[in-house]
Parts: structure tokens; C-alpha cells; sequence
């Protein structure tokens, strides 16, 4: 049924046992629906060229959306879909400008929110996105606004003004996340990612392949005997150690909690073991390290303190960070970091014969495919050989006399 809407009209039409339509004879695709509770609603339908089907796309109710502003907005409808677009409504279009005109450190919320705050690196990734727009006065300009120019030129300026390129390639690749965030269907917050296409600030990121050989262990192991030579505290040169004993990631050992270390008297089916929750895993899921006769005496004298509390007084990862740098300075050694004295304990494995899946085992890397609660003991009687090994060779290494070492090479 059709007719010439007018307001008089509209007003008149009373609610059926069923909903019904009347559309308008001055404005083609428009009509006034009426419910059986009587609502009344502009309604646009139109040919949906991709499907070949009828949509219908709802413009408000009446008498909230007048007449007229009803046929300017199914007319606009109209040019967009011969103009092969798809029309949205009013609610979304308000929604979809809003969506542009949201700033940089509006995202930055949005995203932490939605993402980061499940993160165990959250916290830190914020900070970097938060100082960049503080920084390069980002903060307050439409995130859609931030072009590719504009991004080369803030990455330039950390690797090349402040000469940071490792933290150049760092930013980008979290702005480069955040923006992707923020493309996707449900955000559109923008519609292009101005750090797709950049090339990497700082150089291609090269992998590194420090390890310790038998003599610069020896070398660390007896200086950390007196770290304060080296202005180093007693808990950070421990930390140091027990990376190297358990090969676990220098964060790990940093927020090491005297509540994690079990079964440390036994007798018990495990044995000894350092059990890590979920959040205090990269990957997210719960781990178990063992621990060998030479990590328990590393341990035993921060047994005493508060099972609740971190074993070591340190201000996190970058303070063994900081430790390592004054070590590696004042032995006049070749650059080392705490990473790398991990990678030093999987270089042992390696030459043990132990494949990378067996290593990836005590490393914790992550097995897809692997429920998280299989996960805490998945192998563990291998990590427990795995670190054995270890503890053996660092036994042997920090018991042989260098002079023999070098008769033996």
C-alpha cells in the first residue's frame, strides 16, 4: 500500500493485530511502519546489489524523526546505493564520524582496556604509547589524522636524534599493533595503518647469539662472590646465578615470591620445584621449573622472608639489567645481558645432544595445542633431566682450574 505521507496522515494510522507498512508515493524506497503496540517507524528499503535481495534499513522512530528529515535521509540512502554503497543509519553514521574524531590518547585507553590489561607486558606497552603522544604531541589529534609521514618522522627521531634504534624498532612495532587494533571491524577507529608499510627504524632487528663460554663463567660466578665491587647488590648478583642455574627469563627470577618454591624438603612425587602462575608467564599459562641441589643453595638464605613477599629486593628486570652492564664493565668483558646467560644454559643443552623442542621444554616456550593445566607438568620429568645437566656442567666448569682448561682446549 502506498500513499503520499503526510504528519496528518502518519498520526491517523491506527496499530492491527499485525504489523503493517504504508509506503510514501513522493519518496521512493520510504515507509511508515505501525506495530500492533502502535510504534510507529521510517523505514528505507533498497536492492542490495552484492546479494540481489530487498534490505531494509530502519531510520528512527516517529515522531522523534520527522517526515521531512526522513526523505532527506532515505534520499542520501538512495544516491549511495546507486552510487554502489551500502547507506547506513543515522545512529551509525553519528557513530562511525564519532569513531574518527576519537584522539590518540582516547585509543590508548580503548586499547589498553580491551587488550593490554590481559597482559603481562600491559602496564609497560601503555607507558611507550602514552609517552609517544605526550612526547610528539599526539595526544590530542584524531587518530585517523596520524599519517605515515608523521609516524617515519617520530621513529626517525628516537633511532637517529636520540640514537636509540632498538627502541625505534620497538615503538613501531607496538604502535603498528595498536593501530592494527584499531582498524578491525568493531573499532574502524581508522581505516589505514600508517606503520604498515615503514621499514624498521632502526635496522633489521639481528638475532642474537651471545653465550658464555667455560672461562667468562667462571670469571662472572667469582666476581659475584663480592658484587659490591661492582656496585651490584647481593640480591641481584643471586638473580644473576639462579638465570643461569634454572635458565629461566630474568623477569621471572626478579619477582621470584617465596610462596612459588615447593617441596623444597621433600620427600615428594616432583621433587623441588618452582610453580608460576599464569600471570607470571609471557605466554599466559602456568609453569613448574625444577630446581636442582645447586639452585636450592642459592635459594636458602632468602627462605626466612615472607613467603608472600619477593625473595630479591630488586626494582625489576632492568635493575639486573643495570647489574650485568657494571659487571661486564669493570671485568673489561665482552658485552653480555641476563638473556643471554639463559641462552648460555640452553647452550649447554644443545651440546648435550637435546633437540630445540626438548630445550623449548625448560625455556618455556610455547606449545600450541597443549591445555594450560597439562601444560604445568607436561615433560617435566625431561626438565628435570634438562636441568640436571645444566647444574652438572656448571659444577664441573666452576671446578676446573683454568690452566687445565686450557691444556684440555
Amino acid at each position: 500500500m502506498k500513499a503520499k505521507l503526510t504528519d496528518t496522515g502518519i498520526r491517523s494510522y491506527q496499530p492491527r493485530a499485525a504489523q503493517y507498512s504504508i509506503g510514501d508515493a513522493a519518496c521512493p524506497g520510504l515507509c511508515i511502519r505501525i506495530t500492533p503496540g502502535g510504534v510507529k517507524t521510517f523505514a528505507f528499503a533498497y536492492r542490495n546489489k552484492g546479494t540481489g535481495k530487498v534490505t531494509w534499513l530502519t531510520l528512527g522512530r516517529y515522531p522523534d524523526v520527522p517526515l521531512s528529515r526522513a526523505r532527506e535521509i532515505a534520499n542520501d540512502a538512495r544516491k549511495t546505493v546507486a552510487g554502489g554503497g551500502t547507506p547506513l543509519t543515522p545512529k551509525i553514521e553519528r557513530a562511525e564520524a564519532e569513531k574518527k574524531t576519537k584522539t590518540y590518547a582516547d585509543v590508548v585507553v580503548l586499547y589498553h582496556d580491551a587488550k593490554l590489561v590481559a597482559l603481562r607486558s600491559g602496564k609497560k606497552t601503555r607507558q611507550t604509547l602514552e609517552r609517544v603522544g605526550r612526547v610528539y604531541g599526539w595526544d590530542d589529534r584524531p587518530l585517523s589524522s596520524i599519517t605515515d609521514d608523521d609516524a617515519a618522522k617520530m621513529l626517525h627521531h628516537i633511532a637517529v636524534k636520540r640514537g636509540k634504534k632498538a627502541a625505534a624498532n620497538q615503538t613501531k612495532h607496538i604502535l603498528h599493533t595498536m593501530f592494527k587494533w584499531a582498524k578491525q571491524p568493531g573499532q574502524k577507529f581508522v581505516t589505514v595503518n600508517p606503520f604498515a608499510d615503514l621499514a624498521a627504524p632502526g635496522g633489521a632487528k639481528v638475532a642474537r647469539r651471545r653465550f658464555l663460554s667455560a672461562a667468562e663463567i667462571r670469571q662472572l660466578w667469582n666476581a659475584l662472590d663480592e658484587p659490591e665491587r661492582f656496585k651490584v647488590s647481593p640480591d641481584a648478583a643471586t638473580a644473576l646465578r639462579l638465570i643461569l642455574v634454572t635458565a629461566a627469563r630474568p623477569g621471572m627470577v626478579a619477582g621470584m615470591v617465596g610462596g612459588e618454591l615447593r617441596d623444597l624438603t621433600g620427600p615428594s612425587e616432583h621433587g623441588p620445584h618452582w610453580s608460576l602462575s599464569a600471570e607470571r608467564m609471557k605466554a599466559g599459562s602456568p609453569f613448574i621449573t625444577p630446581l636442582t641441589g645447586l639452585a636450592l643453595e642459592l635459594l636458602r638464605p632468602y627462605l626466612q622472608r615472607d613467603p608472600e613477599a619477593r625473595l630479591f629486593k630488586l626494582g625489576g628486570r632492568q635493575q639486573l639489567h643495570e647489574a650485568a652492564k657494571r659487571i661486564v664493565e669493570g671485568l673489561k668483558m665482552e658485552r653480555w645481558t641476563p638473556h643471554d646467560l639463559r641462552r648460555t644454559s640452553a647452550t649447554v643443552l644443545d651440546r648435550a645432544g637435546y633437540s630445540l623442542e626438548e630445550i623449548g621444554a625448560l625455556l618455556a616456550h610455547t606449545r600450541k595445542g597443549v591445555t594450560a593445566v597439562y601444560a604445568r607438568w607436561d615433560k617435566f620429568d625431561l626438565r628435570r633431566e634438562m636441568a640436571m645437566v645444566i647444574e652438572r656442567s656448571l659444577r664441573e666448569t666452576l671446578t676446573e682450574r683454568p690452566e687445565a682448561a686450557q691444556l684440555a682446549a
